[in-house]
């Protein structure tokens, strides 16, 4: 804010004002918010100071806002300005450490977490962790978006639950539907591969799945039972996740103002030490 106050825009277009907030402003906390997660307070106060300056001939005096700041924010392709959502942008940020410790498991800091925090576990499953640190609790924070455009893809099957993970290839990634009450909780993705043909038992998945999901679950091609089970994203061609994509995906289908409440961990003992 303080930054923002000194900066003379007399002389700029409203290109050149563009430019300024987007390549200096919204990129400042960058390298913070790809570690924690700002409070909404800090990201209201951020997008506060872009507007104020997008508006004002002559900053500190105000101008007066002629749109909407939900509209400015748009897109260029859907009639904005294309300025991010400073809490979208954290969570999308937030996604690709979250990210990276799914895609590589083997990493110091992969094992140095996952021996504090889900040892048992995976990190996209929700794990009760006693006095977590910010960092691991703004990590979290971002599960519910890569989870909605997260799949686990198949190779030997034995590291996915059949009822709990997301494989069924569909719009957002889910468990498979059982044609019954669940008989075998714990049944893995493996046990319904013939693993003399290496393809799909027919006969198990009629036996236990959904008649719905097996033309989709047949669609999946089991490229190696040798190779550990990895994740691909939904949102880019190649399955790797970006924070454009994850932006997108908190922008459009991360809405509600009840998963937005949810999102913002307590911190309640980072001002302790303040």
């Amino acid at each position: 804010m303080h930054r923002v106050n000194g900066w003379t825009c007399r002389w700029l277009s409203k290109g050149g004002k563009k430019v300024l907030s987007k390549s200096i402003l919204s990129a400042l906390p960058t390298y913070v918010m790809s570690i924690f997660l700002l409070p909404l307070e800090i990201c209201k106060n951020i997008a506060s100071a872009i507007a104020q300056f997008w508006w004002s001939s002559n900053p500190p005096k105000n101008g007066i806002h002629w749109a909407k700041w939900e509209k400015v924010y748009l897109p260029r392709e859907e009639g904005g300005i294309g300025f991010r959502m400073i809490h979208e942008f954290n969570l999308a940020l937030l996604a690709k450490q979250l990210w990276r410790l799914v895609q590589f498991p083997n990493s110091l800091v992969a094992r140095v977490l996952k021996g504090r925090y889900y040892r048992l576990s995976s990190p996209l499953r929700v794990n009760s962790a006693s006095s977590p640190s910010y960092v691991w609790t703004s990590i979290s924070t971002a599960r519910m978006l890569l989870l909605l455009g997260n799949r686990q893809k198949i190779h030997s099957g034995y590291e996915v639950k059949v009822w709990e993970d997301p494989w069924i290839p569909t719009t957002h990634a889910r468990p498979a539907v059982p044609v019954a009450p669940i008989i075998h909780p714990n049944m893995r993705v493996s046990d319904l591969i013939n693993q003399g043909t290496k393809e799909w038992d027919v006969g198990l998945l009629e036996n236990y799945v959904n008649l719905d999901d097996i033309p989709l679950i047949r669609s999946l091609a089991i490229s190696s039972t040798h190779r550990r089970d990895t994740f691909c994203w939904n949102y880019t061609r190649n399955g790797q996740y970006t924070v454009k994509s994850g932006y997108w995906v908190a922008r459009n289908l991360l809405k509600t103002e009840e998963e937005k409440e949810v999102l913002e961990p307590s911190i309640t003992k980072l001002q302790a030490f303040a």
